[in-house]
Parts: C-alpha cells; structure tokens; sequence
C-alpha cells in the first residue's frame, strides 16, 4: 500500500509531522465526492486545525496560471477519513495507517 500512498514528514511550526498527501489518500480510496466537497467535509465534520492537523500548499499552474491548493493531512486525520469512507479501501487503509502511526 506504500507506494500508493506517500508518506512524508513535514515540518509544521518547528514540529516534524508524518502526513500524507489529501489527493493521493482521496483518488486511493475511491471517494464519489469530488476532492474538494470531501476535504472540506473532513474539515468541518472532525474540526481540524490548520498547521496542525493539515497544511495547505499553494501550487501554481504553469498551464492556465490557476493556483491549486494540495492538501497535506496528519495521520491521524487520514485515520479518520479513511474509516468513514465506508469502504474496503478505506478500512485496509485505516488498519495500515495505524501500524504506522503505532510504530512511530
């Protein structure tokens, strides 16, 4: 499941953070919402915190000049989002993560 799923340590007010990022967990999961109606949802529903338990990274697209924003979540955040997908991605996944976050 690794390489499906990147995992990273970011560096969030002088904190090291293992995160992964929002698409990459959203797209292997297989949600029927789009990105952005799931991200904000997870937001609201389990009141997270910004710069602590998800940053924003804005990107700029070369193509149009649009900017995106990427999304990079805790953990503890993908846990959540993954056990509330409903699905058998999402409970594999949820098992994984925690392994992770056990062995931490």
């Amino acid at each position: 499941m690794q390489s499906f799923i990147n995992i990273e340590t970011k560096n969030i007010n002088g904190e090291l953070i293992t995160m992964v990022n929002a698409h990459d967990l959203h797209y292997f999961l297989g949600s029927k919402q789009d990105f952005n109606t799931w991200m904000k949802k997870g937001i609201s529903d389990f009141r997270l915190v910004e710069n602590k338990d998800f940053i924003c990274l804005h990107k700029k697209m070369e193509a149009n000049n649009a900017t995106i924003i990427d999304y990079h979540i805790s953990l503890d955040m993908a846990k959540e989002l993954s056990m509330v997908e409903g699905n058998e991605k999402g409970n594999l996944t949820r098992k994984y993560l925690q392994q992770i976050i056990c062995s931490c």
